[in-house]
C-alpha cells in the first residue's frame, strides 16, 4: 500500500506540532486567532490592507513580527510586535529590533484566553 503526498503531509505537520515547545503552540494559536480577527474587520470596514502577524523563534525569544498586507497582495515589514520568552511565556514590548523592553507586560495564557486585548497598535504592551 502505496503512501500518498498528502497523507505525508499530515504525519509531517502532526511530527513538527509535537515537537513544538508549549509556549510556541500557544503563540501560534494566539496568532492565528488575531490574524483572522484583523482580516475580518478590515474587510467588514471596507479598508484595502490590514496587519498581519508572524513569529520566529530565537535562541531566548520567540519574536512577533508585523506586516502590513495590501489589496494587491504586496507586504511591507512594520517591525517586531513583541517577545515572548521561550521558557516561561512572559510577553515583552519591543525596545529594538533585537531585543525587548524591561518589565513582562503578560504572560501568553493571559493573551490566548483574552486575544481582544491583542490590538494592532500594540497599544495593550505599553504600561499604565
Amino acid at each position: 500500500m502505496a503512501i500518498t503526498l498528502e497523507q505525508l503531509k499530515d504525519e509531517l505537520s502532526v511530527v513538527a506540532t509535537m515537537t513544538k515547545s508549549k509556549t510556541e503552540y500557544l503563540t501560534e494559536c494566539l496568532l492565528e486567532v488575531v490574524n483572522n480577527e484583523w482580516k475580518v474587520n478590515a474587510i467588514e470596514s471596507g479598508r484595502t490592507s490590514y496587519s498581519k502577524l508572524e513569529y520566529s523563534v530565537g535562541k531566548k525569544y520567540i519574536k512577533a513580527n508585523q506586516f502590513r498586507v495590501h489589496a494587491d497582495g504586496s507586504f511591507s515589514n512594520n517591525g517586531v510586535f513583541m517577545f515572548i520568552d521561550k521558557e516561561s511565556g512572559a510577553c515583552y514590548k519591543p525596545a529594538s529590533f533585537k531585543a525587548p523592553a524591561k518589565g513582562i507586560r503578560f504572560q501568553i495564557e493571559q493573551l490566548v484566553d483574552n486575544p481582544e486585548m491583542v490590538d494592532p497598535y500594540g497599544s495593550f504592551l505599553y504600561v499604565r
